[in-house]
């Protein structure tokens, strides 16, 4: 099974242009246990090039029988942009389905 969609700015970072070499980093998680770290259904990682842009594609392959175990309110997405060194550069800040098909990130 995947999950397929866009990372797309907000709050003025929407015509955003990459450097090159960043790192966007797009996971399926189950985050339904309270207080607890989230486990990690599927992750894919893109090298963004020099002059990218959002919104930015994705499809993050996981197990569909590792998902169905996971209710719909924990079943969900989580993106992040990091420099070449590591450092943060975006991340979503809300709760996002994995069921959407849009995930929203912030300039941090």
């Amino acid at each position: 099974m995947s999950a397929t969609g866009t990372v797309t700015g907000k709050n003025g970072c929407e015509a955003a242009t990459f450097n090159g070499n960043e790192i966007l980093t797009v996971s399926v998680q189950d985050t339904a246990r309270m207080g607890a770290p989230a486990i990690t259904l599927g992750q894919q990682e893109i090298t963004l090039k020099k002059g990218d842009k959002f919104p930015i594609n994705y499809n993050v392959q996981y197990n569909e029988e590792d998902a169905s175990k996971v209710p719909d309110y924990g079943f969900t997405l989580n993106a992040r942009i990091e420099g070449n060194n590591g450092t943060l550069l975006y991340t979503n800040d809300t709760r996002t389905s994995a069921r959407d098909n849009k995930i929203e990130v912030i300039k941090v």
